[in-house]
């Protein structure tokens, strides 16, 4: 099957690793191979530090410095509120475009976000794995067993997203500012009123001069509430996995 599309957009954790872990061998051969056909976008709630060391680290190892290949991975982190593009003159990716969260609305977030820890309602456990709450500038992300919180321990506390949805539907009642959804295992993503992962990626392809019709995304969280619904929901073809093994899959499909 052949590639017919100029971009091709994927999620990070859930759809090219699992959640926090590094990109694997597999997975880095074939997303090199591709790029060398195409653009590939990588969008998630997660702040670019979380690209760095899940991704570049490994990234830099199948691709060398200075590679024109590097032109062609372009990061949306914490949900396209922060843009970043290869600089070759510095070797390095470089923040390019930001969007404000204003400080009063965060702060009321944080406020509604301890007010969910400290209640018995939500099922949040006691002990956990670094911060709950972590201010990624243009975004607030919330963990509810903690930002460094095991694998496993993670695929058990919420498969069914309820515990999550729960979580979601009070933020926005509490806090009308806001958009929240749900990404990963446990996380909870919280942006400015009106801003998706639709609209940075939106940004981006009006900036490229692409239409919607020519971008694939692949994403696990295309579910209703989840933080990747809002690219389907925008009409942009969108592929659904489970893991990152069914994106290898697609992949392959693609370049083979």
């Amino acid at each position: 099957m052949s590639f017919t599309y100029k971009i091709a957009v994927f999620d990070l954790d859930g759809t090219l690793t699992e959640s926090k872990e590094k990109l694997d061998e597999e997975m880095a051969g074939m997303l090199k191979v591709l790029s060398e056909r195409v653009p590939i976008v990588i969008i998630s709630g997660g702040s670019f530090k979380q690209f760095e060391d899940q991704f570049l680290s490994e990234w830099i190892k199948t691709v060398p410095q200075n590679s024109e290949t590097h032109k062609n991975i372009i990061f949306l982190a914490t949900n396209g509120t922060k843009q970043y593009e290869y600089n070759g003159q510095s070797d390095s990716w470089q923040k390019t475009k930001e969007i404000s969260f204003e400080e009063y609305v965060k702060q009321k977030v944080i406020k509604a976000l301890k007010e969910i820890i400290a209640s018995e309602d939500f099922e949040i456990p006691e002990s956990h794995y670094g911060e709950y709450i972590e201010d990624r500038g243009t975004q607030i992300s919330f963990s509810a067993l903690g930002q460094n919180a095991p694998l496993e321990e993670k695929k058990l506390w919420d498969p069914d997203h309820k515990k999550r949805e729960k979580i979601k539907s009070k933020l926005e009642s509490d806090v009308p500012e806001i958009l929240a959804s749900i990404g990963g295992m446990t996380t909870v993503d919280i942006l400015p009123k009106g801003f998706t992962k639709a609209v940075g990626l939106k940004q981006l392809l009006d900036e490229k001069n692409v239409g919607k019709d020519e971008v694939v995304f692949v994403g696990d969280a295309l579910f209703l509430g989840g933080n990747d619904y809002s690219v389907l929901e925008s009409g942009i073809k969108s592929i659904r996995v489970n893991n990152p093994s069914e994106t290898v899959a697609i992949i392959k499909d693609w370049i083979l």
